[in-house]
């Protein structure tokens, strides 16, 4: 594996500059407009009755491995004892109905639950004001998941986030908007289940993030993953000519019978192992401002593709 410095058009990049982008989003619920909260929150460390518990679903078109979340909310009250101090981040499966979040202890049992990952911010998640929306003091929320979390395309999951508060719990997750209408809720209070109105806003972040495309050869579409600056290609014909593609931008053109992801700005050459994988370790180019896209597809010679080359999905970061 080499060690690349890519050398990139300065020129470029400063077009690039002033085109928005929403790099790293794989999945958004964004607020409604009309405001609203629903109350997820509980009060440490003993509970109380007026504790509750808001789930809600999501599915992502493509695999992702979220490294990120954000969030919108506030305080029914005004937060009269106090704002959260601490936020519970978790993901679940659904359970065999595919309707509901699997649920195998009552949450206030945090030890007990079945979850495909739980992390705890520890502090107020970076609360800032977002404004008033249904006379309601909004709060902008975020949290860098300490160990990414994978999950895979087509597949129902569910998303919950419950503050931790003094005395009494007023926090909820501002009302979303773009899923069912729904979300999920235990009431400590009355343990009882429910589905109430509204979905809940809240957005997932991956630092690489899975463009989908591809176009399959001898051993299916080949795969083209990253973390952090290096890349892995894996499922590509055995010991075969491949050429990793970079750019600043999605382009999606036709060529060779699939989509050119990248608009190319660089092209390197490598080849594959005798198990069809390769990959390369980059270091970010001189002169690159934070937050420009770095969008990456690998093609690679194969005979038994539809015009002598195939193609892994893309991805950006």
């Amino acid at each position: 594996m080499r060690i690349l410095s890519l050398s990139l058009n300065l020129s470029l990049l400063t077009a690039l500059l002033c085109v928005p982008a929403h790099a790293g989003e794989v999945f958004v619920k964004p607020p409604s407009t009309s405001g609203g909260l629903n109350t997820s929150c509980e009060v440490s460390p003993d509970g109380s009755d007026s504790d509750m518990y808001a789930w809600d679903e999501f599915t992502l078109t493509e695999p992702q491995t979220i490294t990120e979340v954000r969030w919108r909310g506030g305080y029914a009250l005004g937060a009269p004892y106090g704002h959260a101090t601490d936020f519970r981040v978790s993901f679940f499966n659904s359970n065999a109905s595919g309707f509901e979040p699997l649920i195998t202890a009552f949450p206030t049992h945090e030890s007990q639950e079945t979850v495909i990952a739980t992390f705890h911010t520890k502090n107020s998640a970076g609360e800032s004001y977002a404004g008033s929306s249904g006379g309601l003091t909004m709060y902008d929320y975020h949290f860098t998941l300490p160990k990414p979390v994978a999950l895979q395309a087509g597949v129902k999951y569910w998303f919950r986030i419950v503050a931790t508060q003094v005395i009494y719990p007023d926090w909820g997750m501002a009302t979303g908007l773009g899923g069912d209408g729904v979300h999920f809720r235990y009431s400590t209070g009355t343990t009882m289940y429910q589905k109430p109105p509204h979905d809940l806003a809240f957005s997932l972040h991956a630092e690489w993030v899975h463009l989908g495309g591809g176009l399959a050869g001898t051993a299916g579409v080949p795969l083209l993953a990253a973390s952090g600056t290096t890349l892995s290609l894996t499922s590509a014909r055995a010991s075969s000519p491949v050429w990793f593609v970079g750019g600043l931008s999605q382009v999606d053109l036709p060529f060779a019978g699939g989509i050119l992801i990248p608009d190319p700005i660089v092209i390197l050459g490598f080849s594959t192992s005798s198990s069809g994988t390769s990959g390369m370790t980059f270091t970010k180019p001189v002169g690159l401002p934070p937050g420009i896209p770095i969008v990456m597809q690998a093609w690679v010679l194969d005979p038994t593709a539809v015009q002598g080359l195939s193609a892994s999905n893309g991805i950006s970061g």
